[in-house]
């Protein structure tokens, strides 16, 4: 009973996992009715959505940016930056593009394109902030719901399919 037990609980336990979404550091630097937005995140693919790139299935990441008043956390501002990866058999090679933008970047590797949004710089507009504490709270996140329809119901349940990193807290404040 003792060794069957002990079964279960390992059974249950979570493994490693070396892929996946961190946000690292949000540095936010203040303009003219703007935030400027530094990011450096990790991003890690799975195994499984590795293969589903190469077999032709284009992924969606989703930055989320929302701005909040620290005195009583109302959302004053949402904004979404969404990346789309795909790859061309044809010619071996990556493409990224931004907000579904016709300008594509082309890399041999998926590992540099991903590389090439782990550093991000974002431009958030604001409009007149009054002064005050602010949180910016980011996360990104895989979208699962842009998958072709037979994948989105097993990449809801499947664990390789969990690439979403936690909402990150970032105050600032604004002087007047």
């Amino acid at each position: 009973m003792l060794l069957l037990a002990s079964l279960c609980i390992l059974g249950c336990a979570r493994e490693a996992v070396d892929y996946g979404f961190t946000i690292k550091k949000v540095a936010v630097s203040r303009g003219y009715q703007v935030l400027h937005v530094q990011l450096a995140q990790r991003l890690e693919l799975s195994q499984q959505a590795r293969e589903a790139v190469r077999h032709g299935v284009t992924l969606f990441i989703v930055l989320e940016l929302e701005l909040r008043n620290d005195d009583n956390l109302i959302a004053v501002r949402k904004e979404y930056t969404r990346f789309d990866i795909r790859y061309l058999p044809l010619i071996e090679r990556f493409q990224l593009s931004k907000d579904g933008s016709e300008t594509r970047r082309t890399f041999s590797r998926l590992r540099h394109l991903l590389a090439s949004i782990d550093d991000l710089s974002v431009r958030m507009s604001t409009g007149p902030l009054p002064a005050g504490a602010y949180q910016l709270r980011t996360r990104i996140r895989l979208d699962e719901t842009m998958l072709p329809a037979p994948m989105q119901l097993p990449a809801w349940f499947s664990a390789q399919w969990q690439h979403d990193s936690e909402w990150t807290v970032w105050p600032f404040t604004v002087n007047a």
